[in-house]
């Protein structure tokens, strides 16, 4: 019983070589699961530069809304003077 000898490189360099099903199949699957896998971390990508968008957003949106903390704790400072207040009531106490 003769073996059957796999030739190399150079002995088939130049023919055309076929590959079989289950090869090209496997070449096939991995390249599907190479794009879906880099179309995966390009939607992540996005995703973050949305996420930080927002943040920005939002942080912009808290320094407003101290400024106008601020401007109404000064406006009302300025009428009422100085003390406490409680917010459920409405209840300003004056310090003395």
């Amino acid at each position: 019983m003769a073996e059957e000898k796999i030739p190399s490189p150079q002995e088939i360099k130049g023919e055309v070589v076929k590959f079989t099903k289950e090869e090209l199949e496997s070449l096939q699957t991995f390249q599907t699961k190479s794009e879906q896998t880099i179309l995966q971390l390009g939607r992540i990508h996005l995703s973050q530069i949305r996420l930080k968008e927002q943040e920005n957003f939002i942080k912009s949106q808290i320094k407003e809304l101290e400024k106008s903390e601020q401007e109404l704790a000064q406006k009302l400072s300025d009428k009422y003077g100085k003390g406490s207040l409680d917010i459920e009531t409405g209840t300003f106490t004056p310090i003395k």
